[in-house]
């Protein structure tokens, strides 16, 4: 069993739900429910990681990775609509897409990592 701790995709989106509530409070000053939808999301990408990594099976970590990406898909959305919406200032909403993005990539990358192998062997013997 992983420890979620020590996989950088679950620390990416650790900093990010960091940032997410830190940042979510100036959201919340026009729209609670939005900045608690953003928050929320990003506690669900961090915590998916945890929940897969202390599975004993690949194939459930693996669908626990694929929801975490769902759920930073959401973020991105809440994230942009705080920012068409005027909620949040610039610098913030770089931050936040930046953070993001980061987390994205170490998801994905632990994503590829939990595939099956492929065989490339395709004679009858092999």
């Amino acid at each position: 069993m992983t420890s979620f701790k020590d996989l950088d995709a679950f620390q990416a989106c650790h900093q990010l739900t960091l940032a997410a509530h830190r940042i979510g409070m100036k959201i919340g000053e026009h729209d609670k429910h939005l900045a608690s939808r953003l928050q929320a999301s990003a506690v669900v990408a961090a915590s998916r990681i945890a929940r897969g990594a202390g599975s004993r099976s690949n194939r459930v970590f693996s669908g626990c990775v694929d929801r975490t990406a769902c759920a930073l898909a959401e973020f991105a959305a809440y994230l942009d609509l705080a920012r068409d919406l005027d909620f949040l200032p610039a610098d913030d909403h770089h931050e936040l897409e930046a953070l993001g993005g980061r987390a994205l990539f170490y998801v994905s990358k632990l994503r590829v990592s939990l595939e099956p192998p492929t065989s490339t062997d395709t004679s009858p013997n092999g």
